[in-house]
Parts: structure tokens; C-alpha cells; sequence
């Protein structure tokens, strides 16, 4: 019985031993022609920015082009869904973004995939936070004293966001929970209209794109009264966290990831992530991320799936006790 058993794994090994080998070998000469990268927005932006740093450094490397392929709609579920339907041969990958992989799985109940299911993480790329923004001519001069306003006379208080269910909309949300707030969310269409009504003093308070929001604040046009991030921005070094001013423990990043299609051979992806991570070791990378409010961070795929897996957890606390429908 023990022989039988013996000779039955190896003969399984035999069998698979020709699929592994042609695994390395596709893996050894991965990329054999251009990569393409699906991003959620449309060109401009800090992901659409970083995201194409990143490729150049990769063309560069890889010798063959690595392709942005904007796809914006749904608020990132046609750029998520094209990856995942599509083949899973290393040639097309997703810039997953925090909403469309850990927001909108809970949002869009009739969505026919799921990015933990249906996606293999390659690496994380970045991280932002959403900064808490004010009009100059409100009179809040600090986080605490915007607290104490809204808690003193909600009815007074309204905040921006980019829109209903955006990651910017579920910071907010999550920070009005932390601290027992009640405002009401004023959804714009997109953060330029959002920013511009803050300044005219039309909403007193905005959660806003960090990025957007650094020239406004530089020229005195909106005060910056702390960042959700689980640090303090590089951006801003002089503006507090949430954490630190008002609520130990508050974290709210934005984030850009690489993803591949499920099945994607494991030397690929494995190839890819250490590619992307010497990459962003590069000192002019990590510049040009800081220089769009982002800090520049790799991670192994498997600390990126259990990111992507705990943080879709807290946002749909977050949406379930705030009872955000679209």
C-alpha cells in the first residue's frame, strides 16, 4: 500500500512537473509585449499621476511599454471589471483604488464579481489621506474648534464631498461616527464645484482631494485643519491628523494598488511585485508621489489582500450604520 501510494505521488509530480516549468518559463520571459494597466478616472489626478510614473519605471525596465488605460465610470466598477473578465496572463492589470475595491462591493449589491474573489493583489503603490478643509472667512481656526461648533449647533453645519459613497464622502462619515457629529453631506458632482463653493463660503467645510486642495491652501483661499491619514502628510507636514487633534486611532486613507485577474500565474505576479517595489524605492519616484500629496509605499501581495480584505470590512460598517444607499 505504502509503494502504491509512493508511486501515485510520483507520478502526480511527473504530470505536473511540465506545468511548472512552463509556468517559469512564461514567467522568465514576461513581459514578451505591452502590459496593460486599467485605471478608474479619467487622465489628471494623483492616481492617474502615479500610476503613470510607475509605468514608465516598469517600460524601463521590462523593455516593454506598460499601457494606462483609462476607463472611468460607475464610480470604478467598468475599469474593475474589465481586469477581472479579462485573461489571466500578466497583460492586463487593474490601479485598484480604495472605493471600487473596498467601497463598492458593499454599495453596489448587484455587482457580478468581487475584487477579493475575483482579483490577486500584485503590490500596494500609494497612499493619500482626504484633508478637512474650512473656508477662511467660517471663522473655524482648528479641528477642535470646528467639533466644538458643529456639537454646540448642528443645524448650522453642512460638509462637501465629491459625491455620495466616494472614499472622501466615507471619511467624512466615519470621522462624524467617531466623534457623535451630526452634519449633513452636500455631494458634488466633482471636487472642482466642491472646492469652489467652499471658498465662496457656500459650505463651510469640505473632505477633499488632497492633491486639489494644496494650491487653495498655499494661496490662504481654504484653511487646513487636519488630514485623515495615519500619519501627517509630507504635503503638510504643519497640519494635524485626526488621530492626533481629535480621535486616537482615526485612520481614513485614500490608496492605489496594482491588481491582476484571478489565475494570473503566482511567478508573474510574484515578478511583477518585486519589479513595482524596487521601483518605488527610487528616490524620484518617492519625490514626484509627495509632490501629488501621496506617500509612496510598496508591500508584498499578501499584506495588500489582507489590506483590501480588512479595510472592505470597515467600510461596510461605516455605510451600514450611516445607511447610505445610491
Amino acid at each position: 500500500m505504502m509503494f502504491r501510494s509512493l508511486r501515485c505521488l510520483v507520478a502526480g509530480i511527473l504530470v505536473a512537473a511540465p506545468s511548472l516549468c512552463a509556468l517559469a518559463a512564461d514567467a522568465a520571459h514576461y513581459p514578451a509585449h505591452p502590459v496593460r494597466m486599467a485605471l478608474p478616472f479619467p487622465p489628471g489626478g494623483s492616481a492617474d499621476s502615479i500610476s503613470r510614473a510607475l509605468a514608465e519605471r516598469l517600460q524601463s525596465r521590462f523593455g516593454q511599454p506598460f499601457l494606462i488605460e483609462n476607463r472611468p465610470g460607475a464610480a470604478g466598477n467598468v475599469a474593475t471589471r474589465y481586469v477581472v473578465k479579462a485573461q489571466a496572463d500578466g497583460y492586463f492589470l487593474l490601479v485598484g483604488v480604495t472605493g471600487a475595491m473596498t467601497i463598492n462591493p458593499t454599495l453596489y449589491g448587484n455587482l457580478d464579481y468581487d475584487p477579493q474573489r475575483d482579483l490577486v493583489a500584485i503590490s500596494m503603490v500609494a497612499r493619500g489621506p482626504v484633508v478637512i478643509v474650512a473656508s477662511p472667512d467660517s471663522g473655524i481656526a482648528t479641528l477642535n474648534d470646528m467639533i466644538t461648533r458643529v456639537k454646540a449647533d448642528p443645524s448650522k453645519y453642512t460638509f462637501a464631498t465629491n459625491g455620495v459613497g466616494t472614499s472622501h464622502h466615507l471619511a467624512a462619515e466615519l470621522f462624524k461616527q467617531r466623534l457623535g457629529l451630526d452634519m449633513r453631506n452636500i455631494p458634488y458632482k466633482g471636487t472642482p464645484e466642491a472646492l469652489q463653493d467652499i471658498i465662496g463660503g457656500r459650505v463651510p467645510i469640505g473632505f477633499m482631494d488632497l492633491t486639489a486642495s494644496l494650491p487653495l491652501i498655499a494661496s490662504g483661499r481654504l484653511k487646513a485643519l487636519a488630514t485623515t491619514g495615519t500619519e501627517r502628510s509630507t504635503a503638510l507636514p504643519d497640519v494635524p491628523t485626526v488621530s492626533e487633534a481629535a480621535a486616537p486611532g482615526f485612520a481614513a486613507d485614500t490608496w492605489v494598488g496594482l491588481f491582476a485577474p484571478k489565475g494570473t500565474p503566482a511567478p508573474v505576479v510574484s515578478k511583477l511585485s518585486l519589479a513595482i517595489n524596487e521601483a518605488l524605492r527610487e528616490p524620484g519616484l518617492r519625490k514626484q508621489g509627495e509632490g501629488f500629496g501621496l506617500s509612496v509605499e510598496g508591500s508584498t501581495p499578501e499584506a495588500l489582500q489582507h489590506y483590501v480584505r480588512d479595510e472592505t470590512r470597515k467600510w461596510k460598517a461605516v455605510i451600514t450604520a450611516a445607511d447610505i444607499k445610491l
